[in-house]
């Protein structure tokens, strides 16, 4: 430090490393609440997934992160993803209700949205464009209502795309991956290029250039954190023969950056997370074959020790489902979460059958797989990323496959870092049914549900009254109609019970059951005959459908 104050009278570029310095927290107050003991799991809830807008249809998380003004979830790029479905960026005040904050101007096609934030400035790494986007910065210091920006990084004959994110009092230190020339990516003359950004406007300054090669199907990644003495930046790479090369690299003053021995009984390390003087890594050992196989492993340190292994990572208990080989178990991201670490990610049975994953760390060394059907891990298959917020881990999952081109169907959890999670008072609970009241539409079908649990489906009987005595349609107006009578399920996101008029294919007396969708939707099940999925009173898009019917 006393370099740098020295070299602060004597020009501005001394500013500049002072200012990467002043990115870590120690160089302010960052007015967060100080760590919760973490001594045990959290206690996992399921956001209601009728408080999901519909938006989130074909949102495929890569990103979050929180500020002191509100929670952001970005989405990733896939390539089974349709053009046609734009990349998103939604925030939330409480966790509960989202909505789409997607800055104007953002490409919404084939980049990553990476999220950071620091105090109530949260800052969006993406593109800006549309034909050939140019990495950019927006800023906002609200839930995301107004954005600040683009800032757009120096043009060059490069082809330069962003990788990642991390931000701090003074402005945000970026990862881009570059190649040369503006043909075809040639992925193994890429590097990575980390610049830092600053919030007054100033032109973004280059701090370190490394070779980081890919290949098709694994492009350079890095992951970049910002920790209250030193900067870390794990790089995600691999040789001329498609042979992983990752690196760890560490810079006190955000100029000199020093290359650090890696564990060696690995050789792909994906994600790294520090929680005051422990710093953890995931990864594994890859095999040679094909399948690229990987053993999963974790490692942890203090301070500057070396590396040490952390026991074997738990594969859970049956009966519980996603109880499979290690092999089969991927850790997708990991944070700091009270005085402790979370992991999410997903196990993959033989079948290629999937569901969520998440573990809890008390020190680093020791991952306890958490229940996965009890806290309801099993709706999809994977936990993408995750976020500490206030005193709570928010965590973002989607059903998505990558080889299908079904729609995301993200879902959010909230962890409660409290030793103990509080069950919300009796007013704050939902009244049978509750969530089931209203017109429900699609297709030339609605239900209408009441509070009492009575309920009216209507449909076209596809004949016209012109043509035919009823029942029969008059126009548009549906002249096909069956009622019942409903109760709660054995969970508030089902009801069932008996359709008292006969349908076409059911008779009368028949048993119904609807469930709570995410996405503002309900599943109509008639004698366990699917009657497909209705949108919520006054949607125009629902589960992939467009328009209401």
């Amino acid at each position: 430090m006393r370099l740098l104050n020295h070299r602060l009278a004597t020009g501005r570029s001394a500013v500049v490393w002072l200012v990467a310095l002043c990115l870590l927290s120690a160089c302010t107050e960052s007015g967060s609440d100080k760590p919760q003991p973490l001594s045990k799991a959290p206690s996992w809830r399921a956001i209601p997934v009728a408080e999901l807008p519909a938006d989130f249809i074909d949102f495929y998380p890569s990103s979050m992160t929180s500020s002191s003004k509100a929670l952001f979830a970005a989405s990733g790029y896939l390539p089974t993803t349709s053009l046609d479905v734009p990349q998103k960026v939604f925030a939330s005040r409480d966790g509960d209700g989202w909505r789409d904050r997607t800055p104007e101007g953002m490409s919404t096609t084939a980049t990553v949205q990476s999220l950071a934030a620091y105090g109530s400035t949260t800052w969006l790494l993406g593109g800006n464009g549309f034909s050939t986007a140019r990495a950019a910065l927006w800023t906002t210091d609200n839930d995301g209502s107004s954005w600040k920006g683009p800032i757009l990084l120096p043009r060059s004959p490069d082809t330069e795309i962003p990788v990642a994110v991390a931000a701090g009092e003074r402005g945000a230190l970026v990862v881009t991956k570059v190649t040369a020339g503006r043909a075809k990516p040639d992925e193994q003359q890429a590097s990575l290029r980390v610049r830092l950004v600053e919030k007054t406007g100033q032109p973004p300054t280059t701090l370190f250039d490394t070779p980081c090669g890919g290949h098709e199907g694994n492009e350079a990644k890095a992951e970049l954190l910002v920790a209250d003495d030193a900067f870390h930046l794990l790089t995600n790479c691999t040789t001329s023969d498609f042979k992983p090369a990752d690196q760890l690299f560490t810079s006190r003053d955000g100029r000199r950056w020093k290359k650090e021995p890696l564990p060696d009984n690995g050789n792909e390390f994906d994600h790294l997370a520090r929680n005051g003087d422990t710093m953890v890594l995931t990864g594994g050992l890859a095999d040679d074959d094909v399948e690229h196989t990987t053993e999963p492993r974790t490692w942890y340190r203090q301070g500057t020790d070396r590396w040490r292994t952390g026991a074997p990572l738990d594969v859970g208990r049956l009966p519980d489902v996603g109880v499979v080989s290690r092999k089969a178990q991927e850790m997708l991201a990991v944070t700091p979460a009270g005085s402790g670490f979370v992991a999410i990610g997903s196990a993959r049975a033989a079948d290629n059958s999937a569901v969520g994953a998440l573990w809890f760390s008390a020190d680093g060394k020791k991952w306890a797989k958490q229940p996965t059907r009890a806290n309801g891990f099993d709706k999809l298959r994977s936990l993408a990323t995750l976020t500490v917020w206030k005193k709570k881990v928010v965590v973002l999952g989607s059903r998505r496959a990558w080889e299908t081109s079904d729609p995301a169907h993200a879902r959010i959890w909230i962890g409660d870092l409290a030793r103990s999670y509080r069950s919300p008072s009796p007013s704050a609970r939902h009244q049978p049914l509750e969530q089931f009241i209203g017109t429900w539409t699609w297709s030339g079908a609605s239900i209408t549900i009441k509070g009492d649990g009575s309920f009216a489906y209507r449909y076209l009987t596809m004949v016209q009254c012109s043509e035919h005595a009823p029942p029969c349609d008059q126009g548009t107006e549906m002249g096909g109609k069956a009622s019942g009578t409903l109760h709660e399920g054995r969970t508030a996101d089902k009801a069932v019970g008996t359709v008292v008029d006969a349908l076409p294919n059911a008779p009368a007396g028949s048993s119904i059951t609807i469930t709570r969708e995410p996405y503002m939707t309900i599943d109509i099940t008639i004698n366990k005959e699917e009657f497909g999925l209705f949108c919520e009173p006054g949607a125009q898009r629902c589960a992939g459908h467009v328009g209401s019917g």
